[in-house]
């Protein structure tokens, strides 16, 4: 066969791997969405079922309120599972933290276990949108000593400002205002929004019949379907919210059509409307029931296992061996670098389990990581400046970036504003992530398969899998990937790479309306 024949079937041959690559890409993303939906949606059903409450919060550290501080207080800390206030004399005020936006329709009995040292005044604030003025409830009375307070956020007695207004259906913000006399200490224990009377329960064993938005909601339990394309959608998620009991469960079920990005902007548009709706994915109705039996049946646990520890200590000790004793084998060797550098970040990422906040053991676990990374480049065999056709290639990458956030961006959709700050952390950030693709893995995918473009791939695939389950952070990031780990191969040099991948990113996250590129958030975090 002549070389001409065998070069077109090559980069025929390469061009199909990438398209079924980004098919890949894009499945995993939806797989990742319906679990992300799946799992709050059976936890939920079973609460139903049993008529209890997704609304606890206890008092356990500064995560369990908001800010992790109380506002106008002396002094507080917390202890055995109690927030424990003195009071300066002026009324402070406890945040309570909110995933989204409260129906109070459905949930309007409050529930407050307190203990006091001294007569005090207690009032809850609300504000409906975080934009809206605040509503304050009637004053309740809080006895010297152990309290347990029943407030029916329904009942009147609600004010703004020196005017009356009726009970607030939904809260954005949930404070409790404190009136105690100085040096006294409150110690706040437990908080419970609890269903309204009446409330009817959910039967997990039967999954319940499916309406269409179109038809009148059902006096019984049904999931409502609605449409995913649709100018009437706003009016029907509207008019189902109208219409529905407070009583009866609000099951909604997801279209999942279209990308995952579209998904979301549903899901977010129906908890706008519907704030005490629970949203099932269309693909997994029967799933979420099925897995709301498991969970019943066998509750997870509740607390961190202490075998984290131990795997932890079993992964350093390996990066430590096999730091010490690679393999003699180049190419044994380059393979274990490579799966010892990105073992954690993708357990972390694709694994679901990084949500912005780490906790020690993550922490750690991305320490241990980046360390043993960093110390692959001794001796060092990349420089960081490059030559000029090192920048010209890189720049041509931002071009394409342009190109096509102006082809996709919408006059209708506002550009995001991107500060300096955010600029100057993202070139860190860039240069961070092109080393561990590039400098490590990439270096070595070269010296494990012998062939510049498969390296290329792989290392663009690594780089595309550290930001799942963002589908469109993921294909942009396999064709830049490949565009840059190319360019590393021909150059070895990290800060033209550093730079194109930041200036990309800001140019892409700046043109791209929300429903094409959501935001440039990785693994939980990106679905909250």
């Amino acid at each position: 066969m002549p070389s001409s024949a065998r070069n077109a079937i090559s980069i025929v041959a390469y061009a199909a791997l990438l398209v079924s690559t980004g098919w890949l890409l894009e499945q995993l993303a939806q797989h990742q969405f319906t679990a992300h939906l799946r799992d709050p949606a059976a936890h939920a059903l079973i609460l139903a079922a049993i008529g209890d409450t997704p609304y606890r919060w206890q008092l356990r550290n500064s995560d369990d309120i908001v800010a992790g501080r109380v506002f106008g207080a002396g002094d507080m800390h917390f202890s055995d599972g109690e927030l424990i206030v003195r009071s300066s004399g002026a009324v402070f005020e406890i945040g309570l933290p909110l995933a989204r936006v409260l129906d109070l329709r459905r949930f309007p009995h409050l529930q407050i276990s307190l203990d006091a040292d001294a007569a005090s005044d207690l009032r809850v604030v609300i504000r409906e949108k975080l934009e809206s003025p605040e509503l304050i409830s009637g004053l309740t009375s809080v006895n010297p000593g152990a309290n347990t307070l029943q407030l029916d956020l329904a009942a009147s007695g609600w004010s703004s400002g020196t005017r009356e207004v009726a009970p607030p259906r939904y809260a954005a913000m949930l404070r409790l205002r404190v009136t105690l006399p100085a040096g006294k200490q409150l110690r706040l224990r437990a908080v419970a929004l609890d269903r309204i009377e009446g409330t009817q329960r959910i039967d997990l064993t039967q999954l319940p019949h499916i309406v269409d938005s179109e038809v009148s909601t059902p006096a019984g339990t049904a999931i409502i379907r609605i449409p995913f394309n649709s100018q009437l959608q706003k009016v029907d998620i509207d008019a189902i919210e109208k219409n529905s009991d407070a009583r009866t469960p609000l099951l909604i079920a997801l279209p999942q059509h279209g990308r995952v990005e579209q998904q979301i902007a549903l899901r977010n548009a129906v908890f706008a409307a519907m704030p005490g709706a629970t949203l099932i994915p269309e693909s997994a109705l029967q799933a979420s029931f099925t897995h709301a039996r498991n969970e019943a049946a066998a509750p997870p646990a509740t607390t961190a296992s202490p075998w984290r520890w131990m795997w932890l200590a079993a992964y350093a000790l390996i990066l430590g061996y096999f730091r010490r004793l690679p393999p003699h084998a180049p190419r044994l060797r380059a393979f274990v670098e490579i799966a010892l550098t990105l073992a954690a970040p993708l357990w972390l990422i694709v694994g679901g389990r990084f949500d912005g906040n780490p906790d020690t053991v993550q922490k750690l676990l991305i320490a241990l990581s980046l360390v043993y990374a960093v110390s692959l480049s001794v001796p060092k065999n990349w420089r960081w400046n490059g030559s000029t056709r090192a920048w010209l290639l890189a720049g041509a990458v931002v071009v394409l970036a342009a190109l096509i956030g102006f082809l996709m961006h919408r006059p209708d959709a506002p550009l995001r504003a991107v500060g300096t700050g955010h600029i100057a952390r993202y070139l860190a950030w860039a240069l961070l992530q092109q080393y561990l693709i590039c400098a490590v893995c990439t270096e070595r995918w070269r010296i494990v398969t012998g062939n510049a473009a498969i390296a290329a791939y792989l290392g663009a695939l690594g780089f595309a899998l550290m930001h799942t389950p963002n589908a469109a952070l993921m294909l942009a990031t396999l064709l830049g990937g490949l565009c840059w780990c190319a360019l590393y191969l021909r150059e070895r040099a990290l800060l033209p790479l550093a730079a194109s991948h930041a200036a990309s990113a800001l140019v892409l996250l700046t043109l791209l309306p929300a429903d094409i590129l959501a935001s440039a958030e990785v693994s939980a975090r990106f679905f909250q």
